[in-house]
């Protein structure tokens, strides 16, 4: 309401007189509230507004009063309490009656916003207002406006009607009002069908369809809201209408049909909603209304059967589909909800799917004589059968039919071999236009059917194999769909055994399938691992054995080294949940997965991939929350079985630790992903145990890496064992033990000091932030905490640039631990955080930032500061109550450091504490630190005065006024001296400040304390933003800064998320100190307006796209490493850079009746003078647009840096090539450095081409143009005998060669 409101506010000034009268309204209405003293909320709205619609609700000459208070009430009603409504009920009704009753009727606009007023009056009623005759007659108003001439109107009261019934009153679930909706659309589809049918003349009849279409469209609308008991009565007008041999009558019933058959699954289906309740708490459908519905819907489809319309037809076939569709999905669905509640034999017989028939039926449709929408309507309900009415006890009897019946003819086909053997038909050249719609079939059969398809679909592959194999068959991606999930749903033993690879000794006639393996990687998975381990990998090991034998035939061997790496990679695949995993992961599989591990370390990460897989898709079995039948059917194990899969992988998890940690030492550290996700997965599962032993064992190794002394390290080589070991340490710090972790403690503390290896230091604190991010680790390090923190202080000055953020980060995970009598440590290490904020490393600052908020936080909870305990703090009291003042006190002394760069530190850190804290701060506090920057704005050193800029900024933006007032003189005083220095960007700072405070204070307030010779800066910034809006107030692209500083101050007011979540990017402290700059152009500082001359340059809000366009020459792609392309980028769009028209000279005469020019003398001075006039201006337009075509043509040339000209030279094409030998300097240049090869032949320029006759050998004149003259540069002409420009178009090598005339000649 309040953003509708907003946006109705700006409209009093609009051009159009509705929009005037809505605002104007809606500013008397607000004025009238407040001089009451009421409060604005929209009980207040609902009733001035009511009481002013009351007055006028009979005057005729009102409308347009009464439109305006009715779209103001539209906006109001959804937000009035349901007790309002309900208590102002009647007058409320009355008055929207009197105003139905008008005539003339209220407009379309009126119409619609008393329609929305009347809808949500209805629906706020309860149970006992639906038994009065006036908001009976108040529903069937809207029936009756539900069917109104007019679009909108009809279309808002039929919503309306839909939303009213759908929200049924508490403890109700049909609607009392339904009732006189069912009855009112049943007479009036009855009354109306007869109309068409006896109708005499044209008009009557369309009159009476059109009845007919606007109510079928309300009964769509209502749809899943229909009473159960009036379906049939419904259905049978429906089934009546296609009689009527009216197509869009009988598309209209289909649709209505599909609505109400749809399951309320649908996106399209209304929820039924109660009233007070949630659109999740949905009404639930008793089995009574179950068997119910099913019973009807069974009784409508077999009439919906009967009504099939001819193939051939375009319209009415997709709809008869997605009725027949929506129907059998809909009935599925209720039986299958009967079956589960234990009531499936309720289920009549006639309530089963007729599959067989509907195939039998809706197939012949993909003939190839049917238009393209009934086979794509066809495939789609053959796939929905198929997706939802096959049972998973037809597909459990269709195997066991099969199982015993094997071998032997079946005297009777069950319904899956039925459905098989009419898509194996669709294989037909009959149906070759719709083979792509059948493979789609196929690839949904296949799904459904899922590790059921072998046997049951195991016939189709050699079927989609011929046809993969016919060369006429073009779209083989389809097919490779179907065959991936043919081999996802099948196995690759029966996939691979019915259409074997054929790649080890293919024998003639026989058809290799190596394009098979990339499809099998990508889609085997749930399968049998033993197929692999002894099919596959003896495969891979004979094409091994051949590539060793092409030794002279180097591309055989590289194709047999590619098969081989093709048929490693489905290892992944045959990891990926395998269903015999206890049978098939042998010891002896094992081994070798650890040999290739270290053989072929190509195929390592695949083979890491497959050993994550079998850990991860075992473990998210145990955690499913479906029961065992449900997991058997879908995956074929159970919960059980996946907890002995796990079992059987913790007997080899430490052997393949040990793999995974040899290999990660030698593999360099930018190629160790793999390997750490699985050494993850492998620690998870491993035993207490196993766990102890191995870290044991990394620790010893540890302890020995870190007394050798170790090489200096080359760039490439991989790092030192120290190194590796620190690694793995870390990584097995979340699955070790106590003791273990405080083992590892007391090893890598040690390292804090070690400053001889950066990286060793950076790792020590790594790994000491690990353990405080567990439970263990963080027992452990409270158990050492006084040590721990006196071994950071310790090593300040160790610490290295590079482990800067990790120290920082082990500081933040020690103040976390700090107990109320351990604070000292915060202004122990305060200084080193400080600093930090200063840091180069971006995350190293943000890291430092959050560090000074946590320390500020643990002294805001309160606690003691022991004086003998800091090392540098002398005098003053024993202990010190901890606070945030006294946290700010200790921050503060860092101004008085000795170096610009601690007190720049300083400044920035109490910027960010106050944007953070300064609500908790004493105001006079706070108005001290203000007092104090004074003092270094005016200092000269640059740092410091950037910091202190900053630190204003965000106390304009954080604080409230009544703090900043006191201190606006010495802030605006301090910060005009640095207005005229552009170096470190200070006069943009300035000038964004003090916007900042215009926007809070005022124009007058500001400029009251601004010298004299700068007040044209403050000036120059008032004129911008008049301009802005009156640009805003005129619908431009202006902005007004005012609007947007009430809308950032009313959101934060709103936003119930702590101040650091509400802003889209980084921190809220960054937004406010690097955010929010200027809203207007940079570029008018000094700028101001001349008279008589408008401003047209746009805001930089309108200019936030690029500041520079690079021009392209067609389609050909732009080359960014020739070195001219510097001259293709320009400042303002290519698209505006056209040149000017020149103006037509056929215009400017008049013309006979047979077309001819008639030229008269001009009768005075004056007129020739004009047209003298005109014909210069042409030939200077021409001119010009000649020396633009000399210069961007492909036969031009462009002067680049240092005075070069460059030609643009062209190749056969006529793009553009690079200008190679081509580059002239201007005189006194140095020339470029030439090759000692042959010289070439310069390439001519060739100005004035327009002008050159095509059959000789000069230039011609045309009509309407100026005389053939070359249009050059003065400078070109000057210099042209050097650069080789020729304004006869001819070389100088022509000249040379071109024999002397003699007198004969």
């Amino acid at each position: 309401m309040d953003e509708h409101f907003a946006k109705i506010r700006t409209q009093l000034s609009s051009k159009l007189p509705n929009q005037q009268m809505h605002a104007t309204t809606l500013l008397a209405v607000e004025e009238t509230l407040r001089e009451g003293g009421a409060e604005i909320t929209p009980t207040a709205y609902f009733a001035t507004l009511m009481s002013l619609l009351d007055q006028q609700k009979s005057d005729p000459e009102a409308e347009d009063m009464r439109s305006a208070v009715l779209n103001l009430l539209a906006i109001v009603f959804p937000n009035i309490p349901v007790g309002v409504l309900r208590s102002q009920y009647t007058a409320t009704l009355s008055v929207f009656t009197t105003i139905l009753a008008l005539q003339p009727p209220p407009s379309a606009p009126s119409m619609r916003s008393l329609v929305t007023c009347i809808e949500h009056l209805l629906i706020a009623q309860d149970s006992a207002a639906w038994t009065d005759t006036a908001t009976l007659k108040a529903l069937q108003t809207l029936l009756i406006l539900s069917l109104d001439s007019r679009p909108k109107p009809r279309k808002r009261a039929q919503e309306a009607v839909r939303n009213i019934v759908t929200r049924p009153p508490l403890m109700m679930v049909v609607h009392p009002g339904m009732k006189v909706v069912v009855k009112t659309t049943l007479q009036i589809l009855k009354e109306s069908g007869s109309g068409v049918a006896s109708a005499a003349g044209s008009k009557d009849k369309d009159q009476a369809t059109q009845m007919i279409l606007h109510t079928l469209q309300l009964v769509r609308m209502i749809g899943k809201a229909w009473p159960v008991e009036e379906f049939l009565p419904l259905c049978d007008i429906l089934l009546h209408l296609p009689k009527l041999n009216n197509p869009y009558l009988t598309s209209s019933a289909f649709q209505v049909f599909e609505s109400l058959l749809s399951p309320k699954e649908s996106p399209d289906a209304p929820t039924v909603v109660r009233q007070e309740e949630t659109p999740e708490q949905t009404s639930t459908e008793t089995m009574e209304q179950i068997v119910s519905r099913l019973d009807k819907i069974t009784q409508v489809m077999s009439a919906v059967l009967e009504l099939k319309p001819n193939a051939n037809d375009a319209t009415l076939m997709p709809l008869w589909l997605d009725v027949v569709r929506a129907g059998f999905v809909e009935s599925s669905r209720l039986q299958h909800i009967m079956k589960t509640a234990g009531h499936g034999a309720q289920i009549p017989q006639e309530a089963i799917v007729p599959l067989v028939q509907l195939f039998k039926v809706i197939f012949p449709n993909l003939d190839s004589s049917n238009p393209v929408s009934v086979h794509n309507a066809t495939v789609d309900c053959l796939k929905q059968l198929i997706s939802h009415c096959i049972t998973d006890e037809m597909i459990d009897a269709a195997v066991h039919e099969m199982k015993v019946n094997r071998g032997q003819p079946q005297k009777k086909k069950n319904i899956i071999e039925t459905i098989s053997t009419t898509i194996k038909g669709g294989f037909d050249i009959r149906f070759q236009s719709s083979w792509l719609g059948i493979l789609d079939i196929l690839k949904t059969f296949f799904e459904r059917l899922n590790h059921a398809a072998n046997p049951l679909l195991v016939s189709f592959l050699p079927i989609i194999d011929e046809l993969r194999f016919t060369p006429a068959f073009t779209q083989k991606a389809h097919l490779d769909v179907v065959l991936s999930t043919a081999i996802s749903t099948v196995g690759p033993r029966i996939f691979l055994d019915t259409l074997p690879l054929n790649i080890d000794n293919p024998e003639e006639r026989k058809r290799g399938r190596a394009w098979l393996l990339p499809l099998l990687k990508s889609s085997v998975t749930n399968t049998e691992l033993e197929y692999f381990s002894t099919t596959l990998i003896p495969l891979a090991d004979r094409l091994n054995q051949k590539a060793q034998e092409c030794r002279e035939n180097g591309m055989m061997k590289k194709v047999y080294e590619t098969l081989i790496g093709q048929i490693w990679s489905l290892v992944s695949g045959f990891c990926d949940l395998p269903v015999d995993m206890e049978m098939a992961f042998t010891k002896q599989l094992a081994e070798r997965f650890s040999n290739v591990l270290y053989s072929v370390p190509d195929l390592r990460p695949v083979l890491c991939q497959a050993l994550t897989s079998l850990v991860v898709r075992n473990q998210a079995i145990i955690a499913s929350s479906d029961n065992d039948e449900i997991l058997e059917r879908k995956y074929l194990i159970t919960k059980e079985e996946a907890q002995r899969n796990i079992e059987l992988l913790q007997q080899y998890s430490r052997p393949y630790l040990m793999v995974f940690f040899n290999i990660f030492q030698a593999t360099l550290p930018q190629f160790r992903g793999y390997l750490l996700e699985v050494m993850r997965m492998f620690l998870s599962i491993s035993t207490p145990t196993d766990l102890q032993e191995t870290f044991s064992a990394v620790l010893v190794q540890l302890n020995t890496a870190l007394t050798t002394v170790q090489p200096p390290i080359q760039q490439g080589d991989a790092p030192p064992a120290s190194h590796n070991l620190m690694d793995l340490a870390d990584i097995m710090v979340p699955y070790v033990d106590g003791q273990s972790m405080a083992n590892l403690y007391n090893v890598v503390v040690s390292l804090f000091a070690n400053d001889a290896d950066a990286a060793l230091q950076k790792k020590a604190y790594k790994i000491v932030n690990s353990m405080a991010e567990t439970e263990t680790g963080r027992v452990v390090l409270k158990s050492n905490l006084d040590e721990l923190m006196r071994n950071i202080l310790d090593t300040t000055a160790a610490a290295s640039a590079t482990a800067k953020r990790a120290r920082l980060s082990l500081i933040g995970q020690v103040i976390s631990l700090l107990e109320p009598t351990d604070l000292y440590f915060v202004p122990s290490i305060l200084s080193e955080v400080v600093v930090a904020t200063k840091e180069v490393n971006e995350k190293t600052r943000d890291v430092a930032y959050a560090l000074l908020v946590a320390m500020g936080q643990k002294m805001k909870a309160g606690g003691v500061i022991s004086a003998e305990r800091v090392g540098d703090m002398e005098g003053g009291a024993v202990e010190t109550p901890a606070s945030i003042g006294e946290y700010f006190t200790m921050v503060t002394a860092g101004l008085a450091g000795t170096t610009p760069h601690m007190v720049s530190a300083a400044i920035t850190s109490l910027s960010r504490l106050l944007f953070e804290f300064h609500k908790d701060l004493d105001p006079a506090m706070v108005s001290e630190m203000i007092g104090t920057m004074h003092l270094f704005v005016n200092s000269s050193n640059r740092e410091i005065v950037k910091s202190a800029l900053g630190f204003i900024k965000v106390t304009t933006v954080s604080l409230d006024m009544g703090v900043v007032r006191p201190h606006l003189q010495e802030i605006v005083s301090g910060m005009i001296r640095w207005s005229h220095e552009h170096k470190g960007h200070f006069k943009v700072k300035v000038r964004h400040i003090l916007e900042r405070l215009v926007r809070r204070f005022g124009y007058d307030d500001v400029v009251a304390f601004v010298p004299e010779a700068d007040k044209k800066l403050l000036i120059n910034i008032k004129k911008r933003r008049e301009r802005a809006k009156r640009n805003k107030k005129n619908g431009s692209a202006g902005m007004d800064m005012d609007d947007d500083e009430e809308t950032e101050e009313t959101d934060a007011k709103k936003s119930t998320k702590p101040l650091y979540m509400q802003t889209t990017f980084g921190s809220a402290y960054e937004d406010a100190l690097y955010g929010s700059e200027s809203d207007l152009s940079d570029d008018d500082d000094d700028q101001e307006e001349g008279e008589g001359k408008v401003q047209t340059k746009k805001s930089n809000k309108k200019k936030q796209g690029a500041d520079a366009w690079i021009k392209e020459d067609g389609d050909t792609p732009l080359d960014f490493l020739d070195r001219t392309v510097v001259s293709r980028v320009t400042a303002s769009h290519p698209s505006t850079q056209t040149a000017r028209k020149v103006k037509d000279l056929s215009s400017a005469f008049k013309t006979s009746s047979d077309g001819k020019l008639v030229i008269d003398d001009s009768e005075s001075d004056g007129e020739a003078e004009a047209e003298e006039v005109d014909e210069e201006q042409m030939e200077l337009d021409q001119a010009e647009n000649n020396y633009l075509e000399s210069l961007k043509s492909l036969d031009g040339f462009t002067r680049g840096q240092g005075g070069k000209i460059k030609f643009n030279k062209t190749n056969k094409r006529g793009v553009v090539g690079k200008d190679e030998d081509t580059e002239m300097m201007d005189a006194g240049g140095p020339g470029p450095i030439r090759s000692k090869g042959p010289k070439e032949q310069r390439p001519t320029k060739v100005l004035g081409q327009d002008f050159k006759a095509k059959k000789a050998g000069g230039d011609m004149k045309k009509k309407g143009r100026v005389d053939p003259y070359a249009y050059v540069p003065l400078t070109s002409l000057r210099k042209g005998a050097k650069e080789g420009l020729s304004l006869t178009n001819k070389s100088k090598q022509d000249k040379r060669t071109k024999p002397k005339p003699t007198r004969r000649s």
